[in-house]
């Protein structure tokens, strides 16, 4: 029997047994999700870390908040928290995700928290005036943060979890895999249940893992076994006990590439295993999952043209955009000067945008945006889940202002963050 009991929203039904995802975490009508875009340049009275990133999307339910964070480029975070303070300002942790060291290969994870409803009011009425920050130990003030923006479309945490990348391999794990030992004990949970989504790749392999029903998780192993067998230690994914709150964890682990090489070879020779409460042997048979990314701008430019305003004068309006995002991403206006704008992965998935809300975000810079998102590309992809769009972060791009040519064109160079979420 577990010490514990969480249900994980959408999570690990039986149609998992046979290697598909855990199900969209869908909204009711009382449900409001909240999105953030961190950044080290975003941090205020000390210096994050330069190039770190990282999103977090909170699902508020009633006094229950799930939240869901994924990083980039910084070291395992301490500590993750929701501050009361509008950007340029620093306040005080209103709410803890996490508050000890994860492992080193973790970089996203999952969970749940309680709060109280006047916390719950106060994020729902003003997201904007809170924001999410991760510590690390190079960074013990705060390694990178960002403002709260409320998103119009439910979002599935588990791709937050989970990132970009397609997995290739998965597994559905439970207590009742559990193989006797030698001391005559049966190990595992019976009332566990997890989901594994893998991409063994080069000499790591990426994990993703989402679970329910299960007390304090103390690590997650790949061992090599055939089913109804133990085995040896293949691949430690994740050691150390994780925080009691979470349901979630994902990252990428070194791994020597012959063992790699094996283990996408012939997964089924093979099975992983959260501590000692579930286990699931690995399959290579298709499936899909939930994706989300965060792709900033590479080099881009906000495109204006002279042109007569309705009071009679003349003024640079928006033309168009044209921007390469990261992961060769083309920005681009569908039709020049009337939009929509759109975005075009090179393997043929692609979306268009319509703006929700602008957020200001000071003299000179573009302001942020929410927009939803339409697919328009290739069915599976990149972007072939994004239902929601968050340009965050803006530097630069704004319309030069005073007089000007009619006819003139000009291109202002900028920069954003890219959520694509769905």
């Amino acid at each position: 029997m577990s010490i514990r009991k969480i249900t994980l929203p959408g999570v690990l039904l039986a149609s998992a047994l046979f290697a598909v995802p855990a199900p969209a975490q869908a909204a009711s009508g009382d449900e409001v999700f909240l999105a953030a875009g961190l950044r080290g340049a975003n941090e205020v009275g000390a210096k994050g870390d330069a190039d770190g990133r990282s999103t977090v999307v909170l699902k508020i339910s009633g006094n229950e908040i799930t939240f869901a964070a994924r990083w980039n480029k910084i070291g395992a975070p301490a500590a993750g928290h929701v501050h009361l303070g509008a950007k340029g300002a620093n306040g005080d942790v209103k709410l803890d995700f996490f508050t000890k060291p994860l492992p080193k290969t973790v970089l996203g994870v999952t969970g749940t928290v309680k709060t109280d409803a006047e916390l719950v009011k106060s994020l729902v009425d003003d997201p904007g005036g809170f924001y999410a920050n991760l510590h690390d130990a190079a960074h013990p003030k705060g390694a990178v943060r960002g403002q709260f923006h409320r998103l119009s479309k439910p979002i599935d945490l588990n791709g937050v979890l989970h990132g970009s990348d397609q997995a290739t391999l998965s597994a559905h794990a439970d207590g009742g895999q559990g193989i006797q030992e030698s001391d005559g004990k049966k190990r595992g949970d019976q009332d566990g249940q997890a989901v594994w989504w893998l991409r063994p790749n080069g000499s790591s392999i990426a994990y993703t893992a989402s679970w329910s029903g299960l007390g304090a998780v103390t690590g997650g192993y790949l061992r090599k076994g055939a089913p109804g067998k133990n085995g040896p230690v293949a691949a430690a994914l994740f050691a150390g006990a994780l925080p009691d709150n979470l349901t979630g964890v994902a990252g990428q682990a070194p791994v020597a590439a012959k063992v790699v090489k094996r283990i996408a070879a012939d997964p089924g020779r093979y099975y992983v295993n959260l501590g000692d409460s579930v286990r699931g042997q690995l399959s290579d048979r298709p499936f899909t999952h939930p994706r989300a990314l965060t792709a900033e701008v590479l080099r881009g430019s906000q495109i204006y043209s002279c042109a007569q305003q309705p009071s009679g004068g003349y003024a640079f309006t928006q033309l168009g955009v044209t921007a390469k995002l990261r992961r060769e991403i083309d920005h681009s206006f569908v039709t020049p000067s009337s939009g929509p704008p759109q975005w075009i992965a090179p393997d043929g998935s692609a979306v268009r945008g319509a703006v929700v809300t602008r957020t200001p975000n000071g003299d000179g810079n573009i302001p942020e945006l929410v927009l939803d998102a339409t697919q328009s590309g290739a069915k599976g992809g990149l972007l072939a889940h994004t239902t929601q769009i968050l340009r965050l972060n803006t530097t630069n791009g704004a319309a030069p202002t005073g007089t000007c040519t009619p006819g003139t064109e000009i291109k202002v160079p900028y920069g954003a963050d890219y959520l694509f979420l769905g």
